[in-house]
């Protein structure tokens, strides 16, 4: 497999970059970032903090000024085996979902390439836009749904690529 190359607009991961995207993040990545911590509350320091902690791969999208659109990444859970991550906000998604899909493809078939196993994320099963993107744009299999999951009831969906080896 050739590792596909990131879109032009993808630079290192700063922690500036998730300060300024959850302070712009989109309401549903907010109920899930809630649904998924336990949070109270959305407070965008605190969320923040939390992204730029994740260990592993990470990058960033930036527009055409400079300033992030998208920031996300894989943390490995345990061995070969990668969790997805990723804040953005409505104005980067609906001006640059091609952008953000090939730097998604790029840190996917990248990871694969290095050996990775399993690739996974999760989202709210309510989040029916991101669901379709997991399984027809990068290409990610329905595993199945874990429900009540959230913290206040809300049932999760999983998604996950495997290598076939």
């Amino acid at each position: 497999m050739t590792v596909t190359k990131p879109p032009k607009n993808t630079v290192r991961f700063l922690n500036w970059h998730a300060q300024y995207l959850t302070e712009r993040m989109r309401p549903d990545e907010i109920e899930q970032y809630i649904a998924l911590t336990g949070a109270k509350e959305f407070d965008p320091e605190v969320a923040a903090r939390g992204f730029m902690n994740i260990p592993g791969h990470k990058y960033t999208l930036i527009d055409d000024e400079g300033f992030p659109i998208v920031c996300g990444g894989y943390q490995e859970v345990q061995p070969g085996i990668w969790q997805s991550w990723m804040v953005g906000s409505m104005d980067g998604w609906g001006k640059y979902w091609r952008s953000i899909t090939k730097a998604s493809r790029w840190m996917m078939d990248g990871l694969m390439e290095l050996g990775a196993r399993r690739l996974q994320t999760n989202a709210l099963a309510s989040r029916t836009q991101a669901i379709e993107w997991y399984k027809r744009s990068l290409k990610m299999s329905y595993e199945g749904t874990w429900r009540r999951f959230g913290s206040n009831g809300e049932d999760v969906a999983c998604f996950a690529r495997v290598s076939e080896v």
